[in-house]
């Protein structure tokens, strides 16, 4: 196949009046480069070495063994918090003051106030969205949690949401992080299979987004985005490449559609 390939590569450039000098792409490098893409493609069967087991769930992933991180409480203790009616009537009673200092119904807060208004807001949407976060996976991928205890779930997650700082990303806004992480492992830029993956979201131009479609496209064979639902096609992928290696099942056309 690859001598097929190399003789199809010699053939275009001679056609194409290319140069095969060194100012040019010699038809040796570009055969190097697909056998290196094949080197490091990751497929189904790939994916599953070194997991538990090969689907996307809490129990399949590597760090699912290790019992030494999940029983220790995180630093804010967020996964302890407890959104009570108390708590989201106080919430609602902070989020009003502040449209009443904006349309100056009430003086401002004092500083300290504020702060504290501010602490406490932040920590119910921190609550809020481990929450939301936890049944979105289980929505995308029922079954992912199982009978894995919410405090555990919270701690993975907010394990998951740190890692985003290691690329750049601010680990507040960072659902896909969670997303990548669920289906990869939160030690997939320690693992070599995942070393392409790993230098291409570190790019400050690249979406997350993108290596989710790429994996969910190249190892779970799905057709549409799990942003919005759109379908996966070459236009939507194309910024995966040159720095991910193109899938065995080439993209549709955009307009296929």
């Amino acid at each position: 196949m690859y001598k097929t390939t190399l003789l199809s590569v010699i053939i275009f450039l001679l056609f194409t009046g290319c140069d095969t000098n060194d100012e040019h792409v010699h038809p040796h490098t570009v055969y190097d480069r697909i056998v290196a893409d094949k080197k490091n493609y990751v497929d189904f069967d790939r994916f599953k070495e070194g997991r538990p087991c090969g689907e996307v769930k809490f129990m399949c992933l590597p760090e699912s063994r290790d019992k030494s991180w999940q029983s220790v409480p995180t630093k804010d203790r967020i996964e302890d918090f407890e959104l009570t009616p108390e708590v989201m009537r106080r919430r609602q009673a902070i989020v009003q003051r502040w449209r009443d200092e904006e349309d100056g119904k009430v003086k401002e807060q004092s500083m300290k106030l504020s702060q504290i208004s501010e602490e406490f807001y932040d920590r119910v949407e921190a609550r809020k969205f481990l929450e939301e976060m936890e049944q979105d996976l289980e929505k995308e991928f029922p079954g992912f949690w199982r009978d894995v205890p919410k405090k555990v779930r919270y701690r993975w997650i907010r394990r998951a949401m740190n890692k985003a700082k290691k690329f750049g990303y601010d680990p507040k806004k960072n659902a896909p992080m969670v997303e990548l992480c669920a289906r990869i492992g939160l030690d997939f830029d320690k693992d070599p299979k995942w070393e392409l993956i790993t230098k291409f979201i570190a790019k400050k131009e690249v979406h997350l987004g993108v290596a989710i479609d790429y994996i969910d496209w190249t190892i779970f064979h799905k057709t549409k985005s799990h942003f919005g639902g759109v379908p996966i096609t070459d236009w939507s992928m194309r910024r995966a490449h040159p720095g991910l290696p193109l899938p065995e099942k080439p993209y549709p056309k955009l307009n296929d559609y």
